[in-house]
């Protein structure tokens, strides 16, 4: 209906119906944001920055590192602007049965990845997580935690497949409340059974998450006309398209993951590593809720107007697009940063501080959340700055920038923990290799597009927020 009413707007109101969508989207990840702070303060209130905490927290980086490779992202950007291109161009009969067939090879890749992570996953365990912070028990509780969590990534594959559909036809409504209801099922987990089956018990609220996160969609993509089928396409050029175009963005969007792993990996090598992760990733918890927020629905609500305009060949509003995006996103996250930067302690001990939480607990996630804070602009900034050169079907170029910040990453975390750093030191890392990763996607992106960063209110909306900071 929303899409609809806006074919029927004049053109002078276009900017209206896009922030409108940006307002339905923003609110949609306050809502996500929101309750996931909830689902962290249930369970660091249940335990802490318990070892096994650290077993749960490890277990879901390996298969988030699985879901957002294939699908979460990389499938997402890769799949709209075709799925656009050929319902505009053939109707919606041939744009669903490209859906039909870009869904049944996704689920048959990540069917096979499942399986063979399910076998491998000791090994992989002992290899990411096999430092002195990790005792035997506790990479055991990660290994068979990861092999249960592997149902959750093909819940979230048909999840994000459909999320991707809808919001290109912006249909955001229902995909926007989909986070929050997968952060309802794990707090229903941790408040429901966790007292009973303990970390088990939030393990299957996390699927239980999962399920309501597809379930969600299905009333909007009924509305929409969906018809998908069983089948492999092999007469439609779409799809080997999708496949081509997806190949740069599985690199870059493991890139992404890795860079997170790199960090919990590392971690791993310290002692007490899994009390000191379950620390960090309450921090990194804390840097995503400014960034959900402010950056990720801007974004999200960006890309498929970017793909439209860059078709279309819409130059002047394809950049003014970019940074009207970029400048807002900037203006909103960067005092964001300087309240997260003066209020690290009291926040956390306001957030977190009962129940198992207590003041080791909070002296790990502090000063780890220093770190974190200050990647959260370059953190922000990078959204849309990759969601851009996607636009322009340009992967390579922030897959190779994507690369190198991980191997940054590493080195740099690899230097702090010779030199006796400990988790701070470790986000610290993680944020220089975020900074110096946007700064170089600014300059490439100005390159790509002669001209487009010369715009004097963008940088007016750049000191306001440096002001406001």
């Amino acid at each position: 209906m929303f899409a609809r009413l806006r074919r029927l707007l004049p053109a002078r109101f276009a900017v209206s119906g896009l922030m409108l969508s940006s307002l339905i989207v923003m609110g949609g990840y306050l809502l996500s944001r929101v309750s996931g702070l909830l689902r962290e303060i249930v369970i660091s209130a249940q335990f802490g920055t318990s070892a096994e905490l650290g077993a749960y927290r490890a277990a879901f980086k390996v298969t988030d590192l699985l879901y957002m490779v294939i699908i979460g992202g990389a499938l997402g950007s890769s799949f709209i602007p075709i799925f656009i291109q050929v319902w505009e161009r053939d109707g919606k009969a041939r744009a669903w049965q490209l859906a039909s067939a870009v869904t049944t090879w996704a689920l048959g890749i990540l069917a096979v990845a499942s399986a063979l992570l399910w076998l491998t996953a000791p090994q992989l365990t002992a290899w990411f997580y096999g430092g002195q912070g990790f005792t035997l028990d506790t990479l055991e509780l990660t290994t068979n935690l990861t092999r249960m969590f592997l149902l959750s990534p093909l819940l979230l594959g048909l999840g994000g497949l459909a999320m991707a559909a809808l919001n290109a036809h912006e249909r955001f409504t229902l995909p926007a409340l989909a986070p929050a209801l997968y952060n309802i099922g794990i707090i229903a987990g941790a408040v429901l059974l966790a007292p009973t089956l303990g970390i088990w018990g939030l393990a299957w609220g996390v699927i239980g998450g999962a399920a309501c996160y597809l379930l969600i969609q299905i009333p909007s993509l009924v509305a929409l006309g969906m018809r998908l089928r069983p089948t492999l396409g092999w007469g439609m050029g779409e799809v080997r398209e999708v496949g081509v175009q997806m190949g740069p963005r599985v690199l870059g969007q493991a890139a992404s993951q890795l860079s997170i792993l790199v960090t919990a990996a590392l971690t791993a090598r310290l002692v007490l590593g899994a009390e000191r992760l379950a620390g960090l990733d309450y921090a990194y918890q804390m840097m995503l809720l400014p960034y959900g927020i402010f950056s990720l629905s801007l974004a999200t609500v960006a890309f498929p107007r970017l793909a439209r305009l860059y078709s279309a060949g819409n130059r002047s509003e394809f950049d003014q697009s970019i940074r009207t995006t970029f400048g807002t996103i900037l203006l909103l996250t960067l005092p964001a940063t300087g309240v997260l930067l003066t209020l690290h302690v009291p926040l956390v001990r306001v957030l977190f501080q009962r129940g198992a939480f207590d003041a080791t607990s909070l002296s790990y996630t502090t000063v780890a959340l220093l770190g974190y804070a200050t990647a959260l602009p370059a953190f922000a900034a990078s959204e849309i700055l990759i969601r851009s050169f996607y636009a322009m079907q340009r992967t390579w170029i922030p897959v190779i920038v994507g690369v190198g910040q991980v191997l940054l990453n590493l080195s740099l975390g690899i230097l702090a923990l010779q030199l006796g750093g400990g988790v701070g030191a470790l986000a610290l890392a993680f944020s220089i290799a975020n900074n110096i990763e946007a700064i170089l996607l600014f300059g490439l992106l100005g390159r790509s597009l002669p001209g487009i960063w010369r715009e004097p209110q963008l940088w007016r909306t750049v000191r306001s927020a440096c002001a406001a900071s």
